[in-house]
């Protein structure tokens, strides 16, 4: 083979390090098949077991994904760009901001993204409830929005939660699947609650089990999780938790300096 072993590197880092320079050169882009196992075993003087195991160091990567009865394939990890200023200012999914730099999915419907809705009444429960401030009995809205790119691979979620005390008889404790949504500010302004202030914390951190399941995360991938908490004044009056895969996600802030 033209790509011969470099001295000391284990044999399957070597399947490792070659494929992944042909998916970094553009051999094989994006949704693209790699080759098969027999086929991999013909261009590398190793046996399967090694080539599994480098195209598992990969997987793990988050670079390529298998595909039951279909084989290997690149992962599509196309990024999109969230203004923090934003995302602070108006909506945990406020459409991102355009960067030059990276491919900006579309952000309806219409444009090739579809959304999940549904909400239900809670249960505040130990940590919603410090967070609040409340008894853990207390009820809360719980209204979650989930983002799905290519048709069914999912980038990205969302739940706020709101004390229901809050919202109820009113048309925002009954929330609709219409998209996008209004700023959540602009929501609660609605039923008398004027937010002063936004504060948020974001997070890297491996998925747990639940989310891995639900947004489709390649071994060894991390999401980026974020909480916003929307006072007004000193009262906590919706919490948003948010969740995206971290390899196609970019957090981005501008400032403009006088």
């Amino acid at each position: 083979m033209s790509n011969p072993r470099p001295r000391g590197l284990p044999k399957y880092l070597h399947v490792a390090d070659y494929l992944r320079a042909q998916i970094d050169d553009g051999t094989y882009l994006p949704g693209e098949r790699l080759p098969t196992e027999p086929e991999l075993m013909d261009t590398f003087p190793y046996d399967r077991a090694t080539i599994r195991r480098g195209l598992a160091v990969l997987r793990n990567e988050g670079l390529i994904t298998s595909e039951q009865g279909r084989g290997v394939f690149v992962r599509d990890a196309t990024k999109t760009r969230y203004d923090l200023m934003s995302m602070l200012i108006t909506d945990p999914s406020h459409p991102a901001k355009p960067d030059a730099a990276y491919h900006q999915p579309p952000r309806g419907p219409d444009d090739g993204i579809s959304v999940e809705h549904s909400y239900e009444v809670i249960a505040a429960g130990e940590k919603l409830g410090e967070a609040f401030d409340l008894d853990p009995r207390s009820e809360l809205l719980s209204t979650t929005y989930t983002f799905f790119i290519s048709g069914d691979t999912a980038e990205y979620r969302t739940t706020a939660y709101i004390p229901y005390p809050l919202v109820i008889d009113t048309p925002l404790a009954t929330p609709t699947d219409d998209w996008p949504q209004p700023p959540i500010k602009d929501m609660l302004a609605t039923v008398g609650i004027k937010v002063t202030t936004v504060a948020m914390d974001i997070e890297s951190r491996m998925p747990t089990p639940q989310e891995t399941f639900d947004l489709q995360i390649p071994d060894g991938t991390p999401v980026l999780s974020d909480r916003r908490r929307f006072l007004a004044d000193d009262r906590v009056v919706c919490i948003t938790d948010s969740v995206g895969v971290a390899d196609r996600i970019i957090y981005g802030l501008d400032l403009k300096l006088q």
